[in-house]
């Protein structure tokens, strides 16, 4: 049997070793608390490249893990030591929801993940070519602008789902003002996708992440401008307005620009117009210049509308006879004719039927072919005019 003092010490360690788990659990017991926004990231991406499908949607997934340790680890626990997953491989084009995983330092314990599943959307992988646009920051001087830009590269390809590269508009170059000289300088850039909103579209790839760009200070000048306007509308429209450019502003150096005195742009043939419309401008530049920012495009615009019609209609009597003697002996066996005219809406709207006066002029080829062309005589300003049918019947009566 055991003696009293080794049964006391037995009874000691065993008091001992309770107390000290009693401790454990209630001073530093386990509990738990959840992390928000941990990143999730995506595996296998490139196998998807591989098979021509690209990412759509978020370029960024989170979620939200309920992690249980010890009380006096727990505190110290962030989102940067939890490594969440998701693996791409195998998945095809649409909406997929894959699994996330997560792993926590030892001792922590995951006890759920929100969501457990992400909403992933894959689409048909392109490359398309888009045009740069140079985004000049700051203010010029009054006068004064940006002139001789040029890039390199001149478009860069950007890739990625078709949705998304479908909404980029083109890619933007930011440049300060202030590093621009009067000799041109040339600043490297951050390439940035943009929608026509000019929002910035992250989720694509760029085959180029800069964008070297090239410019100068230029002096901007305004200058008469010479348009000749030719040929006139068909009759049945009306122009009711023209806006032609008195002026136009070009930029360049101010040795390029002291001998402008003005410019002509190649004539303007409105005849085949049949709509309002801006007629483009073919102004042709000398050497070193350039249309100042807005003037690049240039037109004529030209408002026009239907012109207004009027019809009246002429019985045989009423129409008359020349060109030879004896025209009181020759009958018109057509019965009637009708006149459409048309013209302004002032003129037409004052036109009286006694205003035309249609007549036959008569001579021996139409007494032998027993017809003759019905002719207008008028003095009114007029579009065009119809006469139907064209040509009337006529016979020699036989004298008694």
């Amino acid at each position: 049997m055991l003696n009293n003092n080794t049964f006391y010490k037995i009874i000691s360690v065993v008091l001992a070793l309770a107390l000290w788990v009693y401790v454990i659990q209630t001073e530093n017991p386990m509990q738990s608390k959840t992390i928000s926004d941990v990143t999730v990231q995506l595996l296998n991406e490139e196998s998807l490249t591989a098979r021509g499908l690209a990412l759509s949607g978020e370029a960024e997934y989170t979620v939200d893990v309920k992690v249980q340790a010890k009380k006096s680890e727990l505190s110290s626990i962030s989102a940067a030591d939890l490594i969440a997953n998701a693996d791409l491989f195998g998945y095809s084009m649409g909406k997929n929801y894959i699994p996330v995983t997560v792993t926590a330092p030892e001792g922590v314990t995951i006890l759920d993940i929100k969501p457990i599943k992400i909403n992933v959307v894959i689409e048909e992988r392109v490359e398309v070519a888009k045009p740069i646009q140079v985004n000049f920051i700051g203010q010029f001087e009054n006068g004064i602008e940006a002139g001789q830009v040029t890039t390199q590269p001149e478009e860069i390809l950007v890739s990625g789902a078709k949705s998304e590269v479908g909404a980029v508009s083109h890619i933007q170059a930011d440049v300060n003002t202030v590093k621009l000289t009067a000799d041109g300088v040339t600043v490297q850039t951050r390439a940035v996708a943009v929608n026509r909103e000019g929002d910035v579209v992250s989720n694509v790839r760029l085959s180029s992440p800069f964008i070297d760009v090239s410019a100068k200070l230029s002096n901007v000048v305004a200058v008469p401008l010479n348009v000749e306007i030719t040929g006139q509308v068909a009759p049945i429209y009306e122009v009711t307005g023209m806006d032609v450019p008195p002026t136009v502003k070009i930029k360049g150096s101010a040795s390029d620009l002291a001998n402008i005195t003005s410019l002509t742009a190649a004539p303007i043939d409105i005849s085949t117009v049949a709509s309002t419309s801006k007629l483009p401008l073919d102004i042709a530049l000398p050497e070193g210049v350039e249309f100042a920012n807005g003037y690049e495009h240039m037109g004529v615009g030209i408002t026009i509308k239907p012109a207004a019609i009027k019809e009246f209609t002429y019985t045989s009597d009423e129409i008359l006879m020349e060109g030879i003697e004896g025209a009181n002996n020759i009958s018109i066996t057509t019965p009637q004719i009708k006149v459409t005219v048309s013209g302004s809406e002032a003129v037409i709207a004052g036109l009286v039927k006694s205003d035309l006066v249609p007549y036959l002029m008569l001579d021996a080829e139409s007494l032998i072919s027993a017809a003759a062309k019905v002719q207008l005589r008028y003095e009114k300003e007029l579009g065009y005019i119809t006469v139907d049918p064209e040509e009337v019947h006529i016979t020699l009566n036989e004298e008694e």
